[in-house]
């Protein structure tokens, strides 16, 4: 499974479907909390006989919210979550206060293996 797979399917449930690749989109309702995740970096694995088809993945998880303490609660469940994949390596995490949205933002790196489709 491709690692926005894997992000999706864990994080969704937390933020009523809010969970975006890249940015949040213009019509999305305004009411926060949200997840944005990106694909930061990739190591493919290769053998001698070329691609595998597997990665491994280094993401960078958004988690925004309008209160502080919502956003350490759910950057904690974001966490013990993504802490199920296994393999995996949580990286860290930091909070900002994000200025242009007004809202508070959970900033967490996490690497693991997805597996590209090689139609």
């Amino acid at each position: 499974m491709n690692a926005s797979q894997i992000i999706y399917d864990k994080l969704a449930q937390f933020v009523d479907g809010k969970c975006y690749p890249l940015f949040i989109p213009k019509n999305t309702p305004n009411k926060p909390p949200y997840i944005v995740y990106q694909i930061i970096s990739t190591e493919p694995d290769n053998s001698l006989y070329g691609i595998t088809g597997h990665e491994w993945t280094n993401v960078q998880i958004d988690v925004y919210c309008q209160d502080y303490d919502d956003c350490l609660a759910l950057s904690y469940q974001v966490v013990n979550e993504l802490d199920r994949i296994k393999p995996s390596i949580y990286h860290g995490m930091q909070y900002v206060y994000d200025k242009e949205s007004g809202l508070f933002r959970a900033i967490i790196e996490y690497g693991f293996w997805q597996t590209l489709s090689m139609n």
